[in-house]
């Protein structure tokens, strides 16, 4: 699995085309970064992700869906390439901003007009 260099400081971290596109890969993985833009904040619990993904991807059917793959699949994923800080005891989760992310997810999220699941 790819992980982005560590650098040091998280400004000067670098987020490769190919760990982007791993990232974005997925409706859901795109939402949940796309909540803390909409949410303007970088630190938020479990219970509010799961109820944003759940209302924004339309393959999500149950809130208990979203848990699970979030829990499960895509936090852990997010983790691993340092998007977030997932701390599985408290369920807080801590969104590390990347600009260049953020900028590709608009474009996608723009030339998409929506999110489905494909991925």
């Amino acid at each position: 699995m790819n992980h982005p260099p560590q650098t040091g400081h998280p400004s000067t971290r670098d987020l490769t085309p190919s760990i982007a596109s791993n990232v974005l890969a997925n409706a859901t993985c795109r939402t949940a970064i796309q909540y803390f833009s909409a949410t303007e904040t970088d630190v938020t619990d479990l219970d509010e992700l799961v109820d944003y993904v759940h209302e924004e991807v339309a393959t999500i059917t149950a809130p208990e869906q979203a848990r699970i793959e979030l829990v499960h699949i895509h936090l852990p994923k997010l983790a691993d390439y340092d998007v977030i800080e997932y701390d599985e005891r408290s369920e807080v989760i801590r969104y590390r901003s990347y600009p260049q992310l953020e900028a590709i997810l608009d474009l996608t999220t723009q030339s998409e007009g929506g999110d489905e699941d494909d991925g």
